[in-house]
């Protein structure tokens, strides 16, 4: 733990003098928590996450945005996948908790910003791309966050799992393709239910939807199930169609939630095929 908090403070400290060394250091920190996470006891853990904290903000003090916005979310990133590592968990979860915790970090911290600089950073978004349509920026904010969040914890999941599997086995669970077609399928029904009282989030579910659908078509593609493939892609080139129907009966933003029906429909067929196969055995 010591060692490990030492080469993130070190990390922190070499920011200071060459800022442009953040850009790499965002993908590999979060191996240094995973690598603790995995060789530690859990009760340890908030010790070691604590001490990083605190010494990255005393050698960071002429530019504590560093230890905020990199260190502490590396922190969490790390941890999860640790966790998810010596658990033995399926990977598309340690992303997707990652990615949300990521989520929810960026938007926290806009406050922070906004008391150490005195600048609302989505005023700053809006005046340096000059967004005129305030109803789509502001509806579209959360689901933009995840999904940046989202390449960048999947870019740091390459590296660290590569490293990671020299100290633990990695078995992915056997039904994790039933696992991500109810779990998309879950995120459709919540996006269809915030769709008429929570324009953002129903769009968040709509990219959490999408987001564990990909996952069942990545599944296919390592089982070389062609038959399943195949009628996917049926199965998207029928939804854009019903998309282009239907979207005309619904306004404000609402139509965008049709995009679900996508991802449903694999979800769907995915759960029937893995049915009939077993019946079949």
């Amino acid at each position: 733990m010591s060692f490990f908090v030492a080469i993130n403070v070190i990390c922190s400290f070499l920011t200071t003098i060459i800022p442009v060394v953040s850009i790499v250091l965002i993908i590999f920190l979060p191996l240094t928590s995973a690598v603790v996470e995995i060789n530690c006891k859990d009760r340890w853990f908030p010790i070691y996450a604590f001490a990083t904290i605190g010494l990255s903000i005393v050698v960071t003090l002429s530019s504590i945005d560093f230890t905020i916005f990199y260190i502490v979310p590396s922190i969490f990133t790390g941890y999860i996948f640790g966790l998810f590592t010596k658990k033995r968990l399926p990977s598309m979860y340690a992303i997707f908790f990652a990615t949300v915790i990521q989520t929810a970090l960026s938007f926290a911290f806009i406050p922070l910003i906004e008391l150490i600089t005195g600048s609302n950073l989505v005023d700053v978004f809006v005046k340096i791309f000059r967004i005129y349509d305030r109803f789509w920026f502001d509806n579209l904010l959360l689901l933009v966050f995840f999904v940046v969040a989202l390449m960048q914890v999947i870019l740091s999941f390459i590296v660290v799992s590569n490293e990671l599997r020299k100290f633990t086995d990695d078995k992915p669970a056997n039904n994790q393709t039933q696992i991500a077609s109810f779990s998309s399928l879950g995120a459709a029904v919540l996006a269809t239910s915030f769709a008429f009282f929570y324009l953002p989030g129903a769009l968040l579910f709509v990219g959490i939807s999408f987001y564990f659908a990909v996952f069942v078509v990545i599944d296919e593609v390592y089982l070389k199930n062609n038959t399943a493939l195949i009628v996917d892609g049926c199965f998207a080139f029928i939804s854009l169609l019903l998309f282009a129907l239907l979207n005309r009966f619904f306004n404000d933003g609402v139509e965008l939630v049709l995009l679900c029906i996508a991802p449903v429909l694999i979800s769907v067929f995915s759960i029937f095929y893995s049915f009939l196969k077993k019946c079949r055995q």
